[in-house]
């Protein structure tokens, strides 16, 4: 008998079979796309923790005041953001006390729900969120290094990924071309605009596809 570790698991792989494995990864791309993710995660994680200690806050506490920042007040409730995050309503209101105790935070009525508040940035919470808004860029140089063509196929590449998790219930919320009902791919397959946008009547290059788009409405 091996040694414990390399038991079957339940479902019948053995954890030589871990895309965590070199060996594994080695003789297969699909793991060793996983574990470049995983690696980017504990990357992104960590200049996230980097932010947040340096201001007191916690890393949940730093995506709150970006998306208030970026993101139009409809967006900007308790409910919502908690979809966003994927995490519980009481995680994101423990986060948003606090972020108005610290004066960065306050809490306006909702017009369409008066069990709802709008959540808005404080002078000093802007100018906070500004600054943490930042963060990405450490990583951004690095891709904006790649030759072009690399930077489509990646950002089609994680869209396209993104899009099937969506499809397959692991997240919840992504309002990309790729999941909207108004996106037709590849109308004019021989153009350089070759996507359409129904909403706004236009043709679409690769680099026109948003991540996040405000007037987005899912595909059945």
């Amino acid at each position: 008998m091996g040694a414990p570790g390399w038991l079957p698991g339940e479902n019948g792989h053995t954890f030589m079979d871990s895309i965590f494995n070199p060996e594994t990864q080695h003789q297969d791309v699909g793991a060793k796309v996983v574990a470049a993710l995983e690696r980017l995660t504990h990357l992104l994680r960590h200049l996230v923790w980097n932010e947040a200690k340096a201001h007191g806050l916690s890393p949940i506490q730093v995506h709150v005041l970006i998306s208030l920042l970026v993101h139009e007040p409809a967006r900007c409730r308790i409910s919502q953001l908690a979809r966003e995050f994927q995490v519980t309503q009481p995680t994101v209101s423990d986060a948003v006390a606090s972020l108005v105790a610290k004066g960065l935070v306050v809490k306006r009525p909702f017009p369409a729900d008066r069990r709802a508040a709008l959540l808005e940035l404080t002078p000093a919470g802007r100018k906070l969120a500004e600054h943490l808004a930042e963060w990405g860029h450490v990583l951004k140089t690095h891709v904006d290094a790649l030759p072009a063509e690399m930077r489509h196929e990646l950002m089609i590449g994680l869209m396209e990924l993104i899009a099937s998790l969506q499809r397959a219930g692991l997240i919840e919320v992504a309002r990309m071309c790729l999941t909207c009902r108004f996106f037709q791919p590849n109308r004019f397959p021989s153009r350089e605009t070759p996507h359409y946008c129904l909403l706004i009547e236009r043709p679409l290059a690769v680099t026109h596809l948003r991540l996040d788009c405000p007037e987005q409405e899912p595909a059945a």
